[in-house]
């Protein structure tokens, strides 16, 4: 099978069946699997999408610089050279690899927005403060811990880490999740100024007893905790079964 390119910039769809390196002349490239060709990157293209090509073969890429999106899904990465991640980057998925690090050069993806790590190997973050980072996925990986986020952020996923307590909330956040994670406790405000609050299969055994900042959460899922029936109840009674729904 040859490759498949998908050129939204063009609205066009290219089937090139046999053909070794097609011309790709639109802004965005996709490609997907170890045996379809990767096409010349040419200057033009602003997304490029490679799922599951294999390692060697991104590391041999030289993306272009006005490159604003990239996926490198799947692909058994285990590091990220420096150069191969634009600095202009805006959206970037990482997820389904073996990656433990980000890379120096992190620290200067200024113009990020979405960054998705989901099923690493990450027990530590560098510094993203200085992003525009608006989403960010870190399900499945092992980290302890998070660095300072930019006040940007407003989805924050981190369901199935080693978290013991919760992260420090960036002032734009509206949808958390921290399933799956060993914490036993959380703090007062942590469900304050939230829509979406997933505390799902946590060790808690109570939430804060002054519940009334947290009626801002339209979700709030408790589901596969150890709660208490008493406790169960008491924060069935704390909110309003019309504005917020609560899984147990």
């Amino acid at each position: 099978m040859g490759l498949k390119l998908t050129l939204f910039g063009l609205g066009l769809t290219l089937a090139a069946i046999g053909c070794d390196r097609p011309e790709a002349t639109g802004r965005t490239v996709m490609v997907e699997g170890p045996t379809n060709a990767i096409p010349p990157l040419t200057q033009d293209i602003t997304a490029l999408h490679l799922r599951e090509v294999g390692a060697e073969r991104v590391y041999a890429l030289h993306p272009p610089a006005a490159l604003r999106e990239l996926s490198l899904i799947g692909n058994r990465l285990m590091a990220l050279p420096d150069d191969l991640v634009p600095q202009g980057i805006e959206r970037l998925w990482l997820a389904d690899n073996r990656l433990t690090h980000l890379p120096k050069a992190a620290s200067g993806w200024t113009r990020l927005e979405y960054l998705n790590l989901d099923r690493n190997l990450f027990s530590e973050l560098p510094d993203l403060s200085g992003t525009r980072l608006r989403w960010l996925r870190l399900n499945g990986n092992r980290l302890t811990a998070l660095p300072a986020l930019p006040d940007t952020v407003e989805r924050l996923y981190l369901a199935d880490n080693r978290l013991k307590a919760a992260p420090a909330k960036p002032a734009a956040l509206r949808h958390l999740v921290l399933a799956g994670n060993p914490m036993a406790s959380v703090p007062d405000d942590l469900g304050a100024g939230l829509e979406w609050l997933d505390l799902s299969r946590t060790d808690l055994t109570a939430l804060p007893r002054d519940l009334a900042p947290w009626r801002t959460l339209k979700v709030l899922n408790l589901s596969r905790c150890p709660l208490p029936e008493a406790e169960r109840e008491r924060i069935a009674a704390a909110f309003d079964p019309y504005d917020t729904v609560v899984l147990f």
